[in-house]
């Protein structure tokens, strides 16, 4: 009665603060919170995220707006794909992993899912060969199979205006039956990881209990992070593209940049730090070409960065 659900501690520290690790650990840096019970609590635990190395922005709902209904608010300010996790989901699952396979399924959005014992307070997930989501049923009384949907979400800002919403709005309600209407691109990642839905009291403390018996530990979910990602903690923006480039092509391509840059101790990868502020990473990949990652004090600089090297890749490897 004191607090929001997301600030009831797990060993002296906030649920929601484990969510943060685990956004941080992922390169995701730039935080919305939606707030409305006792948001206080969290602002004044929080502030602007910056004792956290992240920065948070609080939107604060006037009265309750659902699941998804505070995002479509701030949909002017989403402007790339975005990841959403529920305030009091208590996991350490690869986010890395659920971003990649979003990329490469080309998404307008990716779910979560997860096998439970007992799905009958989650979404279950029905999906083809391809894991594209057909069928979807909410808190079902009789069901088949057990793969529900978590509450996490990679979502495309295309469908925030092409779906427009005000007011309350649920995901699982309202926004997955259109689009499982219309026939929309969601895709379905299946997780072993850890995660718990915390909403009740009985999985509150079952999720303490994990932790003492350390089936999951405070450490475990700040998940570690692989080079490609993380590359510069001080700088708030990634904007991360892959280009397609040919085996035999990636030659000149790097040729091309060991001209102005000196060659990297991994032959896969060239680290680029731009003399105007922000840095760029861009790494070899066998299956995707290359993938670039450039980080900026400014999103839109952020952006300028990647989009720059990706034009010079596509015309080098013309040469």
């Amino acid at each position: 009665m004191s607090i929001a659900k997301p600030m009831v501690p797990i060993l002296n520290k906030p649920i929601i603060e484990y969510s943060i690790n685990l956004l941080r650990a992922n390169g995701i840096k730039d935080i919305f919170i939606t707030t409305y019970y006792k948001s206080e609590s969290i602002k004044e635990y929080f502030g602007n995220g910056r004792k956290f190395n992240v920065k948070i922005t609080y939107l604060e709902e006037e009265r309750p707006l659902g699941t998804a209904g505070g995002i479509f608010l701030a949909r002017k300010m989403l402007r790339e794909p975005f990841l959403v996790l529920s305030g009091d989901a208590f996991t350490n699952m690869p986010l890395d992993q659920v971003i990649q396979f979003h990329y490469d399924k080309k998404a307008i959005m990716t779910v979560v899912s997860k096998d439970v014992d007992n799905p009958k307070e989650y979404g279950l997930c029905y999906t083809n060969s391809n894991r594209k989501l057909v069928d979807f049923i909410e808190k079902p009384t009789e069901w088949t199979g057990n793969e529900v949907n978590t509450g996490v979400y990679i979502v495309n800002p295309l469908l925030l205006d092409k779906y427009m919403c005000q007011g309350a709005c649920d995901f699982s309600q309202d926004l997955i039956p259109n689009l499982l209407k219309n026939n929309e691109e969601v895709y379905v990642y299946k997780t072993s990881a850890y995660w718990r839905d915390i909403g009740n009291p009985e999985e509150y403390k079952k999720a303490r209990e994990d932790v003492i018996k350390g089936l999951i530990t405070q450490d475990s979910c700040k998940v570690k992070q692989e080079p490609s990602v993380q590359i510069n903690s001080l700088e708030p923006f990634i904007t991360r593209i892959q280009v397609a480039c040919p085996d035999v092509k990636k030659p000149i391509v790097f040729a091309k940049l060991f001209e102005t840059v000196p060659p990297s101790v991994n032959k896969d990868e060239i680290i680029i730090d731009h003399k105007d502020g922000g840095r760029t990473k861009i790494i070899s990949d066998p299956k995707r070409g290359f993938v670039i990652y450039s980080s900026a004090d400014r999103r839109n600089l952020a952006r300028e960065l990647a989009r720059y090297y990706g034009k010079k890749i596509k015309i080098w490897q013309k040469v």
